[in-house]
């Protein structure tokens, strides 16, 4: 009866992720995206600002915040950490349940076979929510640039104001 408990706790976890903004693209849709990458800043006050990367130069970064929907510049200096998600991830969470008949054709040897099938279909339900994220561990803010809306920086002519 624990393990049961247990189980359902964790099917319930995984199927109750966080969901990603609506203007991140499919993972077939990443080259034809006008949007900028969603963007998690935390900064060295330890405050976070999340939204869409909008554009970044050699001092500073410019983000289109999730709730006030107006664009806020970060000084490059004061950001402790960032992670940046540029695709909306691939959701397997609905294989645990599905194939988890499956080891019951090995008749006995099920018994070790089915910790196993949950372990390997768990691993590729959380890999695939982790799919298409980057962070300062493994990204520089040079490279971070070709993820904003304005990749070669805001144009003269667009009003940062304006953006929505």
């Amino acid at each position: 009866m624990k393990t049961n408990f247990a189980l359902i706790i964790l099917l319930l976890i995984i199927f109750t992720s966080c969901s990603t903004p609506g203007y991140l693209p499919t993972s077939s849709g990443i080259d034809v995206n006008e949007y900028g990458s969603y963007i998690k800043i935390i900064q060295k006050s330890a405050s976070k600002i999340k939204g869409e990367l909008i554009a970044i130069d050699n001092n500073r970064i410019v983000v289109l915040v999730e709730e006030t929907k107006k664009c806020m510049v970060i000084s490059l200096n004061d950001v402790s950490h960032f992670k940046l998600r540029y695709a909306k991830p691939k959701h397997y969470g609905w294989t645990i349940p599905a194939f988890i008949v499956y080891p019951l054709i090995h008749g006995y040897y099920s018994i070790a076979s089915i910790p196993i099938h949950l372990i390997v279909t768990i691993s590729v339900t959380v890999s695939g929510e982790s799919a298409f994220m980057y962070s300062d561990k493994n990204m520089t803010y040079e490279k971070l640039k070709m993820f904003a809306r304005f990749p070669q920086g805001i144009p003269p002519n667009v009003d940062v104001a304006s953006l929505k």
